[in-house]
């Protein structure tokens, strides 16, 4: 009996840019962004995890390492003793791999401040960006036709007190609070970043730099002009990088 009928063709990888607070956070980046990272389960089972663990291996000589941005750009953790030559050729490595890897993005950016100007009791950035995260997902796996399927999306744990409210406003959005007023057939997977999934990391590698686009679109972002092309767009993948404000990326308020 083949099990994997009851699952969807795709598998999603969720991580976060800055922090959900909306008081005391870094005025010089004050957006929360949720990065969803919508892989098809044969490619990132034949090809993803294989290319990275080859660059591990090419980089460290094994695979425990956990490709976290912003170590690799402070050199911290365990990318301190990198030089600055090995740090320049990991960071063009990984942008070529995301470049030529097939993966959809959706992501929310919450504009933290001008939320806090606009409404009197703001609804907290992390549920409102898993609301328009979920929502947009829902959109695109009814393309895929894979709505009567479960689709696993998996976040990176926080904390105890955290990963609890990510659990409540995931299952109050997936059981019918959302623009849609459907059922979501999605579960929720909270993971460690020590389990060392490949498309967690991948999730974590793209959203600083479209929180920073946003931020400010007019500076150079060699990263983001490779995300550009990933973005869940109106007119699908024959023409990607444009049309995909407010399917792809959700800016708000």
């Amino acid at each position: 009996m083949d099990f994997s009928e009851n699952f969807s063709d795709y598998i999603v990888y969720v991580d976060e840019s800055g922090d959900p607070r909306l008081t005391g956070y870094n005025p010089k980046y004050p957006v929360f962004v949720l990065a969803f990272c919508i892989f098809h389960k044969r490619h990132y089972t034949n090809t993803v995890v294989k290319e990275v663990q080859d660059l591990k291996f090419k980089y460290f000589g094994h695979d425990m390492v956990v490709l976290h941005e912003r170590d690799i750009l402070k050199n911290t953790g365990q990318f301190k003793n990198i030089t600055r030559l090995q740090q320049q050729s990991l960071l063009n490595d990984l942008t070529t791999l995301i470049n030529q890897t097939n993966f959809i993005v959706i992501s929310c950016v919450i504009h933290k401040d001008k939320l806090s100007k606009r409404y009197k009791n703001p609804e907290d950035p992390y549920h409102l960006a898993i609301q328009f995260g979920l929502e947009r997902l829902y959109n695109f796996l009814a393309e895929k036709n894979q709505l009567n399927k479960k689709t696993h999306i998996v976040f990176e744990q926080r904390g105890l007190n955290e990963d609890n409210e990510v659990r409540q406003a995931f299952l109050d959005y997936c059981q019918g609070n959302n623009n849609h007023r459907k059922c979501y057939p999605f579960e929720l997977i909270m993971a460690s970043k020590k389990v060392n999934s490949a498309g967690l990391q991948f999730a974590d590698l793209i959203a600083r730099p479209i929180g920073s686009h946003v931020l400010r679109p007019e500076q150079k972002n060699r990263a983001f002009d490779v995300i550009e092309h990933k973005f869940y767009c109106k007119y699908g993948r024959d023409l990607t990088g444009i049309a995909y404000e407010g399917y792809g990326l959700k800016v708000f308020p």
